[in-house]
């Protein structure tokens, strides 16, 4: 029987969630940077007066984002990705681009290119470049990353997608130490409402989830939106419909059948799906564990990949 103080923490959740309803601090930077890059309407929208939800978390400055970039139209979605959360976080952007030679003169072009969309887009994050020679494009990535606090590439497909046999996406997002952001969809924008989804994150009990349920409460303080925490059968806590977390809306869900295919339904109506790095030999019975895997190939919007 719900207790007093469950409906209490109920009624506060769902005020919480009301305000997350208005437009909040990720929209708003996500739809200004909408219409700057030159997006075509609807997609550009007026952005609305922030609510309380979205005061600065956490304090700008201090950090960097790196986004991997080539030629392909992915790329230049990742770079609008990458620029956003470093607007967000008051962070730097750096773009590397991988070529055979240094001193690549189509390179050199791709790099002004989208150094001058991000300035263009997004005029108050601090951006820079490099042009990196190199025949393995993950293993200069992942050398470049060191010290960064978040690496976005965007997912690609087919024979020009792999490095070793594997795609540059998922070999970076599995090696990395840092937050990986893999941006696959293959729609940009989605629509108006795209800044007000919610992160989703599953938890199984394990380690691993502990650590992506922390990391999409932090994400979500920043960008002023819930949470969908979907909960394996067995995974600990009772769950509760809807509860205020570190000042964060969570809604809890119960998968009692495939978490990767609940997962991927879920990416349908997020903004991005948070998964926890899988140990190489990852641990026995740990149910989440494909999904690192699977989720950043088969998700209908971009993955957080952490721990």
């Amino acid at each position: 029987m719900a207790t007093r103080s469950d409906f209490r923490a109920e009624a506060e959740a769902r005020r919480h969630s009301d305000a997350v309803t208005q437009p909040n601090r990720f929209s708003q930077v996500i739809n200004r940077y909408l219409g700057a890059a030159s997006y075509p309407d609807p997609y550009a929208v007026r952005p609305g007066p922030a609510p309380a939800t979205a005061a600065p978390y956490p304090a700008p400055g201090g950090g960097r984002v790196l986004v991997g970039v080539d030629d392909s139209p992915i790329s230049c979605v990742a770079v609008d990705h990458a620029a956003v959360e470093a607007e967000l976080y008051g962070w730097d952007l750096h773009l590397i681009t991988v070529r055979h030679h240094a001193g690549d003169p189509a390179g050199e072009a791709l790099l002004r290119r989208l150094t001058e969309r991000v300035r263009t887009s997004a005029p108050s994050v601090a951006v820079s470049s490099r042009l990196a020679a190199g025949a393995a494009p993950a293993s200069v990535l992942l050398s470049e990353a060191a010290g960064n606090d978040l690496l976005v590439v965007g997912h690609r497909h087919g024979r020009t997608a792999t490095t070793l046999g594997r795609s540059v996406a998922g070999k970076v997002a599995r090696h990395h130490a840092g937050p990986v952001l893999v941006i696959r969809i293959p729609g940009w924008p989605s629509g108006t409402e795209f800044g007000k989804r919610p992160l989703v994150v599953a938890t199984d009990g394990s380690p691993q989830a502990r650590v992506a349920v922390d990391f999409a409460l932090s994400e979500a303080r920043a960008r002023g939106c819930e949470v969908n925490l979907l909960r394996l059968a067995g995974a600990g806590d009772p769950v509760r419909g809807l509860e205020i977390r570190d000042g964060v809306p969570v809604r809890h869900r119960l998968i009692t059948g495939d978490p990767v295919a609940a997962l991927i339904e879920e990416s349908g109506r997020a903004a991005a799906v948070v998964l926890g790095r899988q140990a190489h030999r990852a641990i026995s019975g740990s149910v989440l564990a494909p999904a690192a895997g699977l989720l950043p190939q088969r998700a209908y919007c971009p993955v957080f990949v952490v721990g």
